[in-house]
């Protein structure tokens, strides 16, 4: 859950506008309810005041109410109703929530208080509460403390469709920004799988606040429509305060209704205020001053009450009681319940009639009555996680039993998928700490800094990570820092890494010898894999396995492998044994730090060899896996490896999305690395449709990036992005241009896996449509030598392909059979666009062959991907070659044609049918070779098998 940083809005109608759509990164789309044209205000001031309790304003929003609860019960749908607090969300909600139980649906029910957002799990609990949970899923389990995130979200997700067996469910949530972490991803998780169930999403979430920052709606999943709920008209708002305050009268009414700048709730306190002829009317009807004074005129124990309730969330009476020492606790409520600032449940749960109030309370309160607040509820709870929030809070020296206390539930709440918790925990956990204990307070903000990082806080990482870097001398605090800040951002990162490694004490002591190894692993990491130096990278992975082995060190074992094992493949040499070793290591490694996810890399080789459906599993895994553990952080990255997968498999438009809320993810996170490892698929994407735009942005931020960090692997997949652009506009010799470029600098990186960046098979299609034959016979042999070393499937259908190129320019015979081969390897792999490329060229040697007939159905095939897919450049190769194959009125047989075309497959010599037909021998070997032409075949025995066995007696 973010907030966009920038200026408090001057109005209550600033921040996110209710009239404006917008589609957000997981494909919400914000619509606003239009309403029928209103009266003139002189009739509507004729018009009756409505029933107190009746929704005034909101027939559009009602309809789309009502809308939801019909399609209930056909399948997943899903309603969030946005706007800034007090527009009158909770009042459309609660009426949504009473006509889906009246459908007969289980509605499940969380209301969390801004309080909420720090008791993890706390809104899975309230949502679970009083609903009878499947044998296989129990309560207990679903709710443990300890329970990793991802199977708390596979919990969620199996007790949420076992529910949906028995009838719809309705999972209603007021107000979605006040949601805890934990329930927010357990949800989500839920939800983007169960579009095919009776599961639909009921909720709320506010844009704005007073005093707050403008507040991003969380993503709850695709799919879901997000509905505005706007300002009401004074003339609205005027019938409603009338309504609510009877004996309001109409002037007061509608100067609070214009005050309130659209939102019933403003308007309401202004006119509560107006009333009291004691009460000061607040500037510009400023509606937390309103909100405060009004709960500032209660009895001195119920204003003790509302500061303990605006502290604490809401909770049952006899624990407030308890804990602010109230003797008469019913004396204390009742007022409280009068003027409409509590509400009290049949449960005994006490809450604010409006989350608004509790933060007028929390804004009134000064900081030391706050704190004594915190500190009797930090010792009246039970549960560890809750009594840390308020210990964090209660705390203003420095305590090293506290700062324990806060590390300790950091990481608990960290591991069930709270980063932002974490990071809050962490932070009061340096704070209370001694200031001459440096070590356990540079450790506290270095977690602190990686919490930031997941939760999607780039640059507040990163500010932890300068701080500390400018604080620390040499040594090996300081490498810590590095380690960790190399992970989030590559500029300058191998000049950190080599400088820290000299800081490292070379003394022989197991932690001074584990960070070497770290360092030595991220080290190689970065230049093997991302700034294009295997050779250099392998040397230090392989000197940091050698260190885990050693000090058998799990996660740096693991981290190292990995590393090794991709810049062995890079070098065109396998090391499949460790990648596997680090993948069964991988889940600590998961837990451990930001990168160098093993399962990660071992999806990637898979898609570099050809094993597509292995590497679709593994990189659709980790994705998820980022998701329910909250790692935002690596979300976006996790969304680039999939739309690299829906390249590889020929689906675009999948790509492209994945794109997209890759880069919205990445920008939501401050990571402009992202942005441009993004750029590639991206680019690819816009370039393969022709989009010149698009292709030159993803190819020009490539660029800059490679640039800006050394990271020269993207300067070739610029070149990758310009060819393939050239190559929609049929500019093959620009193409190839391109291509070559990229081919060279790969080759001076020392890359000799044709997968990784995949130019080499795309420049030997340039090559071969640029008739440059020396050229493909270059690159055809360069990419056989590369895949005889490989055992990569992919790569050897590709150097079958680039051979039947080579044959087809050379017009050898054996072309079709070979492109035959190499089309249908790679349709078996799964790469239909490389398929459908290499098809166009089996149809040209076919054509050239005088086999038209025997692939027209390849050609449509092609054809057909390249239109599904709006593949630029290649369709219109491909709509060229399948005219050529359909042919037109003049292949038709003539008259003369068929006849020679008959007795020829009845065996008869040409001279035999020359003698029958009483032609010259010549003028029936013209006939032959013109039927030969049409029909598609070579000689007599195709002819005749073309147009079946002679009939009895034919020859005689």
């Amino acid at each position: 859950m973010r907030t966009s940083l920038g200026r408090r809005p001057d109005s209550p109608r600033a921040g996110v506008s209710p009239t404006r759509p917008r589609r957000s990164s997981e494909g919400m789309t914000v619509t606003t309810a239009t309403r029928p044209p209103r009266q003139p205000p002189q009739a509507a001031t004729r018009t009756t005041t409505p029933p107190r309790g009746e929704i005034v304003g909101r027939d559009a929003e009602l309809a789309r109410v009502e809308e939801l609860v019909r399609t209930l019960d056909t399948g997943a749908r899903s309603l969030v109703l946005v706007g800034e607090a007090g527009i009158g969300k909770t009042t459309l909600w609660t009426h949504a929530v009473a006509r889906c139980r009246d459908a007969g649906a289980r509605v499940l029910v969380t209301r969390p208080a801004e309080e909420d957002r720090h008791s993890a799990g706390q809104g899975l609990r309230d949502l679970l509460d009083g609903h009878r949970l499947p044998d296989d899923v129990p309560r207990t389990h679903l709710l443990a403390d300890d329970l990793p995130a991802l199977d708390r979200s596979r919990a969620t997700l199996d007790a949420l469709r076992a529910l949906a067996g028995h009838g719809p469910v309705v999972v209603a949530v007021d107000d979605l920004p006040w949601l805890d972490d934990v329930t927010w991803r357990a949800l989500r998780f839920a939800l983007r799988r169960l579009t095919d169930a009776r599961v639909s999403l009921l909720a709320t979430a506010r844009t704005w606040a007073p005093d707050t920052l403008t507040t991003a709606v969380p993503d709850v999943g695709p799919g879901v429509d997000l509905l505005a709920v706007g300002a009401l008209s004074p003339v609205d708002l005027r019938r409603l305060v009338v309504a609510a305050l009877p004996g309001t009268s109409a002037p007061c009414a509608l100067r609070a209704g214009e005050l309130a700048h659209g939102n019933p709730f403003f308007a309401l306190e202004l006119a509560r205020t107006a009333r009291d002829p004691s009460a000061r009317a607040p500037r510009d009807g400023a509606p937390l001053a309103a909100l405060a004074a009004r709960v500032h005129g209660l009895p001195p124990d119920t204003l003790h009450l509302a500061r303990l309730l605006a502290v604490a969330g809401p909770a049952p009476v006899p624990f407030l009681a308890a804990v602010g020492h109230l003797a008469d606790v019913e004396r204390a409520v009742r007022p409280g319940l009068d003027s409409d600032t509590f509400t009290l449940g049949p449960d005994f749960v006490l809450r604010f009639t409006h989350p608004l109030i509790a933060t007028a309370v929390l804004a009134a309160t000064n900081t030391l009555d706050a704190r004594e607040l915190r500190r009797a509820l930090a010792d009246a709870v039970t549960d560890p996680d809750t009594r840390a929030v308020h210990l964090a809070r209660a705390v203003a020296t420095p305590d090293v039993a506290v700062a324990d206390e806060l590390e300790a539930a950091a990481a608990r709440v960290a591991r069930r998928g709270a980063p932002q918790l974490a990071a809050d925990l962490l932070a009061d956990a340096a704070r209370v700490t001694p200031p001459g204990d440096v070590e356990p307070r540079v450790r506290r903000t270095l977690a602190r800094m990686m919490q930031c990082a997941t939760a999607g806080d780039l640059p507040a990482a990163l500010r932890l990570a300068d701080g500390l870097l400018d604080e620390l001398g040499p040594g090996p605090l300081r490498a810590q820092v590095v380690t960790g800040r190399v992970v989030l951002e590559f500029t300058d990162a191998e000049a950190f890494l080599r400088t820290s490694l000299d800081d490292v004490p070379a003394d022989g002591l197991p932690d001074h010898e584990l960070l070497r190894g770290r360092l030595l692993g991220l080290l190689g990491w970065l230049l093997g894999i991302h700034l294009g130096r295997p050779a250099d990278g392998l040397r230090h992975a392989s000197d940091a396995l050698a260190i885990g082995r050693a000090h058998r060190d799990t996660v740096l074992v693991a981290q190292a492998a990995a590393a090794v094992g991709t810049t062995s493949l890079l070098l065109g040499r396998r090391a499949d044994d460790l990648v596997e070793e680090a993948v069964r290591l991988g889940p600590e490694v998961v837990q451990s730090q930001l990168a160098l996810w093993p399962r990660v890399l071992q999806g990637r080789h898979q898609l570099w060899d050809g094993r597509l459906p292995a590497a679709r599993t593994n990189l659709e895994v980790m994705y998820r896996s980022a998701v329910a553990n909250g790692a935002e952080f690596q979300r976006s990255y996790r969304l680039a490896d999939l739309a690299h997968v829906a390249l590889a498999q020929g689906d675009l438009d999948l790509a492209a999305q994945h794109a997209v809320d890759g880069l919205e993810a990445a920008d939501d996170c401050g990571d402009e690395r992202a942005v441009a490892w993004l750029a590639y698929p991206a680019g690819l994407v816009a370039a393969l449709r022709g989009d010149e735009a698009g292709a030159t942005w993803g190819a020009a931020r490539l660029e800059h990036w490679a640039a800006r960090v050394g990271e020269r692997p993207r300067s070739a997949m610029a070149g990758h992005v310009r060819g393939t652009l050239a190559a929609s506009r049929q500019d093959w010799g620009a193409a190839l241009d391109h291509l070559l470029g990229a081919l060279a600098l790969l080759d001076h990186l020392g890359f000799a896996h044709p997968g990784v960046v995949p130019v080499l098979p795309h420049a030997v299609a340039a090559a071969t449509h640029a008739g440059a034959t020396g050229t493909v016979e270059h690159l055809a042999d360069r990419l056989r030598h590369q895949a005889e070393h490989l055992g990569a499937p992919w790569a050897d259908a590709q150097a079958l392909a680039a051979r039947g190129q080579l044959l087809l320019l050379r017009d050898d015979a054996d072309a079709h059979p070979t492109l035959a081969g190499a089309r249908q390897a790679m349709d078996a792999l799964g790469y239909h666009l490389d398929a459908a490329r290499t098809a166009v060229f089996e149809v040209a040697a076919a054509l050239r062959a005088g086999r038209r007939l025997a692939v027209r159905q390849v050609a449509e095939d092609a054809h057909a991907t390249f239109a599904a897919q709006r593949v630029r450049g290649w369709e219109t190769v491909a709509l060229d070659l399948l005219a050529r194959v359909r042919g037109g009125p003049d292949d038709e047989l003539t008259a003369t044609e068929q006849e020679v075309a008959g007795l020829v497959s009845a065996g008869l010599r040409n001279r035999e049918v020359a003698g029958r037909l009483f032609v010259s021998e010549s003028t029936v070997e013209a006939h032959l070779t013109r039927v030969y032409r049409k029909l598609g075949v070579r000689n007599r025995a195709e002819l005749v098998g073309r147009l079946g066995p002679p009939a009895a007696g034919t020859r005689s």
